[in-house]
């Protein structure tokens, strides 16, 4: 009997060293992973979801988690009198955010918007929401729903493809390590061409479907071609399908060693498309690579070692050395996909999020299947070195193989499934105002904070002094802030905020009429910092005619007394007060309002008889608060810019007595 020869000492190197690079590959993405929402979710519409607007909104607009693309009539309207004629829609701010023209006036009522787009990954996702358009307010419910677009046929479509790629590929990898087998005898009839003809089918259905805007049968009768040709995921789509058809080209021709390359391309495609490149693509893309090609090798190599094991029944010790073979192999593959496996899990979903939604459900079922694989491979393992009967080794390696295949119903199943997303994730840009606007500032220390009310929504604006370094370059400053809205009655919420841009912070908001109390309270490791305090009158009253009247009745004021107060840090105060002598004219001039207009001017609460505005200019990234006596005149001014208050106080002189 011959004695098999001791394993040689660096294939144990060899081995711990790719268990090295890959778990320092998954040890990167713990560092910069950034749980991430897939499937184009929608984070916010304008106008939102179940709210009710004063008049019509000139152009409605979307914002979506990841870019996306469009075909077709990408949004429809309907409302009390039909379907409303909308312009043409256009993608911004890195085609995250949808923007389509309403013309012409909008009647009263209740209206559904249904929109349909292009996620990054090629699943065409829809969805629908109402609005009300009113002066009273209509009570809506529903939210916002979200559906993905031929789920179940993209299901079956993507496992076809996996399918078709385990069997070519595990088939050419099979070949090759038998080959190397002493006595190799020539294996069983190839499934190659069927298997590339079958990948060239599933892309085929694939691209059809994203021709129908996620339905075969539009595809077919109705086909919308920039969906393929104009969009990053029907490029894709393209990709696959010719890599399909240039491998099955290459297997009809028997030259097998060009069939890695047009395959690759496909893997690699489907990398491109796949969830953690949304994530983190530096990471993401290798992580699917590797785990990819290690599922579709471990599968489809298990798939032809038993189809071979049947051609090879009558040789048992050859059969034997197969399995033995293939055994050695299957341990590099396993230690792949484990550990790209738990490196995009990781990246996609939080902790929390495994027991609480359909995709960590669905990632925890497709654990406990490779598990279970691998608890098989291990059990054929250990019968192989006790020298059972070939029969019962068999026997493990067939349950191997199921399991196997079903790992593979799992994951064309994980491709269509939403991945969770944090709550607090960032958007990409600040949400436009639904309806009216209602402004207010305050500078909170030395962080100048400015507020946009809308309805449903508050977006804040934190603004620090510039710092600069030795060699004159901008310093950027991190900057965080927590608040609590308090409403007319009292009651208070604790507000929470998710950034949207640079010092930008956003949070969904419910106004009763009257005052609500805004506090608002910034962090900053760097500059000084107070708690800032804010009024929001709801809803918003226009007042642009009282802003005309205050310049009016200015101009006409021969004289006054102009006391101030400018302050930069309101941690150490209002400033030092100052007083001057001017009139309505001088004073007029030098504001901001000298023209009577202001891109927002809406009335306050009326404060111990006399009326207020508060009026807010974007452009100079300034608010301004006025209280006006009886007569129109400026009582006080309050001006909030950037990096300075100022609080002015005007007072007027005593008219003379007449006497008789």
């Amino acid at each position: 009997m011959t004695r098999r020869a001791p394993r040689r000492p660096h294939r144990l190197g060899r081995a711990a060293a790719l268990l090295a690079a890959t778990a320092g590959l998954v040890f990167a993405g713990l560092l910069s992973a950034v749980p991430a929402s897939a499937h184009a979710n929608l984070l916010f519409s304008a106008p939102a979801a179940d709210s009710t607007a004063a008049t019509a909104p000139e152009t409605l607009t979307l914002l979506f988690d990841e870019p996306v693309t469009t075909a077709g009539t990408p949004v429809t309207l309907v409302g009390p009198q039909g379907s409303r004629s909308l312009g043409a829609a256009r993608l911004s701010h890195e085609n995250r955010a949808l923007e389509i023209p309403v013309p012409g006036p909008g009647a009263p009522g209740i209206y559904t918007v249904q929109w349909q787009v292009t996620a990054g990954d090629g699943d065409v996702m829809s969805g629908s929401y109402r609005y009300a358009i009113g002066p009273s307010a209509t009570a809506l419910g529903g939210g916002q729903a979200t559906d993905t677009q031929g789920s179940w046929q993209t299901t079956v479509l993507r496992l076809l493809m996996f399918t078709a790629l385990a069997l070519a590929l595990g088939e050419q990898a099979g070949i090759r390590l038998l080959g190397r087998l002493r006595g190799a005898l020539a294996g069983p009839r190839t499934v190659t061409v069927w298997a590339c003809l079958l990948g060239v089918a599933a892309a085929t259905g694939l691209a059809v479907l994203l021709l129908g805007n996620g339905s075969l049968t539009a595809g077919l009768t109705r086909p919308v071609p920039d969906a393929l040709t104009g969009s990053r995921p029907g490029i894709l789509a393209l990709v696959e399908l010719g890599g399909f058809a240039l491998a099955a080209a290459v297997a009809l021709t028997r030259r097998r060693a060009w069939l890695w390359l047009p395959l690759a391309a496909v893997i690699g495609a489907e990398a491109l498309r796949a969830h953690p490149q949304l994530a983190d693509p530096a990471l993401g893309i290798p992580l699917t690579v590797v785990h990819l090609a290690a599922a579709i090798l471990w599968t489809g190599m298990l798939v032809h070692i038993l189809r071979t094991l049947i051609h090879w029944r009558h040789h048992r010790d050859l059969s034997r050395e197969a399995l033995r073979a293939y055994s050695r192999t299957a341990v590099w593959l396993f230690t792949a996909v484990v550990l790209t496996g738990l490196g995009t899990a990781l990246i996609l979903v939080p902790p929390d999020a495994l027991l609480t939604t359909d995709y960590g459900r669905v990632l925890l079922a497709k654990t406990v299947l490779v598990a279970a694989a691998a608890g098989l491979a291990l059990a054929a393992r250990r019968l192989l070195r006790r020298e059972s009967v070939l029969e019962r080794i068999s026997r493990p390696a067939r349950a191997e193989a199921a399991a196997l295949s079903i790992v593979l119903v799992v994951s064309a199943v994980l491709t269509v499934l939403p991945v969770p997303g944090s709550a607090a994730a960032p958007l990409a840009f600040p949400p436009p105002a639904t309806g009216p606007v209602v402004p207010a500032a305050a500078l909170a220390g030395e962080i100048g904070v400015n507020a946009r009310a809308s309805s449903g929504q508050l977006v804040i604006q934190l603004t620090v002094p510039e710092l600069t370094d030795a060699s004159g370059t901008i310093v950027s400053t991190q900057t965080g802030l927590t608040g609590s809205l308090a409403g007319p009655a009292g009651e208070t919420a604790e507000l929470t905020f998710r950034r949207c841009g640079e010092g930008c912070f956003f949070s969904p908001a419910t106004w009763t009429d009257g005052t609500s109390r805004l506090t608002l309270t910034p962090t900053s490791g760097t500059w000084n910092v107070k708690p800032a305090a804010l009024a929001i009158t709801w809803p918003a009253v226009p007042a642009e005619d009282l802003l005309r009247e205050a310049v009016t009745a200015m101009k006409a004021v021969p004289a006054f007394t102009l006391h101030e107060l400018v302050t930069s840090d309101t941690s150490q105060g209002l400033g030092t007060p100052r007083s001057f002598q001017s009139n309505g004219q001088d004073f007029i001039r030098r504001a901001l309002y000298a023209s009577g207009r202001a891109t927002t001017a809406t009335r306050l609460d009326d404060e111990d008889g006399n009326r207020r505005l508060v009026l807010s200019y974007p452009a100079e990234n300034a608010v301004l608060e006025l209280t006006l006596a009886p007569d129109g005149r400026i009582l006080r001014e309050s001006q909030t810019a950037p990096h300075h208050l100022v609080t002015r106080t005007l007072i007027y002189p005593e008219p003379e007595a007449h006497h008789d």
